[in-house]
């Protein structure tokens, strides 16, 4: 059974019904060297908003289609295009769907204005090596993002940045694991972070007003099983801490956990 054959995307395995706090890491990917096209399905537990302590079931899509060395991915809704025709570089335009907080389980932050779903715009690059020659399953990659609003709801944008190494396990297995970090605009916390003179009053929550800074830090680990020439299974959980004034807002302290967890499994189709 060849490289080709095993190939998956895990992120979208990690990041099954994903929010926007997991939606913007081209986490866990193969050099387009070693990826085939494929489609991934995949269902898991993720919080309900970013800083939630409340969790839902979710399913996530996930899709690649290569010509060469370049290719388009979309991993649950964070799409990039790498436009460069090389082995180890990777580079184009990059764009993702933010969901909306709709809906939230936790009665107070349900009190807070809705924040409609936005489309950014913006970029990735990254830089993938393999230190073992003929082991293609032996890599690693680092990785970069900035994504803007171009709809209006935040008027801010995010940066990325992640490091990742796929180690081999046994014959065909595969072992992801992954740091990655991000860092929202004073308009992206505001929006999402701060609490207003108003919607204290609404919703009891204290005042609060959130900069620019870091959002969170995050590990990955995540196994994949090939179970045939076409198919593989994988499995894998992302560890997400908030960090700096985002950990501090009230919609995170008080009413949710900057610990954040996302787990889940799923089904890649290679074709």
């Amino acid at each position: 059974m060849s490289m080709r054959r095993i190939a998956i995307i895990a992120s979208a395995l990690l990041s099954a019904g994903t929010t926007p706090a997991f939606a913007d890491f081209d986490m866990l990917t193969f050099s387009p060297t070693y990826l085939p096209n494929y489609g991934v399905l995949a269902i898991g537990a993720v919080p309900d908003y970013i800083g939630s302590d409340e969790y839902f079931i979710g399913a996530a899509p996930a899709a690649r289609v290569s010509w060469g060395q370049r290719y388009v991915d979309l991993t649950v809704s964070f799409m990039t295009v790498n436009l460069i025709d090389d082995p180890n570089w990777q580079a184009g335009p990059a764009g993702q769907y933010r969901f909306a907080r709709r809906d939230v389980k936790d009665p107070v932050v349900a009190l807070l204005p809705e924040i409609d779903g936005t489309i950014e715009l913006g970029g990735f690059a990254a830089y993938t090596a393999a230190p073992t020659p003929n082991e293609p399953r032996d890599r690693w990659r680092i990785s970069a993002s900035v994504t803007a609003d171009v709809a209006g709801r935040h008027d801010g944008y995010v940066t990325a940045v992640s490091g990742l190494r796929w180690l081999p396990v046994g014959r065909y297995s595969l072992l992801g694991l992954s740091i990655a970090a991000s860092y929202g605009s004073e308009n992206y916390q505001d929006t999402y972070f701060s609490i207003t003179p108003s919607q204290s009053a609404a919703s009891g929550l204290s005042i609060f007003d959130t900069g620019a800074g870091m959002r969170d830090v995050r590990a990955a680990a995540v196994f994949i099983q090939p179970i045939s020439p076409e198919w593989s299974l994988g499995a894998g959980a992302i560890y997400s801490r908030i960090v700096g004034d985002t950990a501090n807002s009230p919609v995170v302290k008080d009413r949710g956990s900057p610990d954040q967890l996302v787990f889940g499994f799923g089904a890649a189709r290679i074709f």
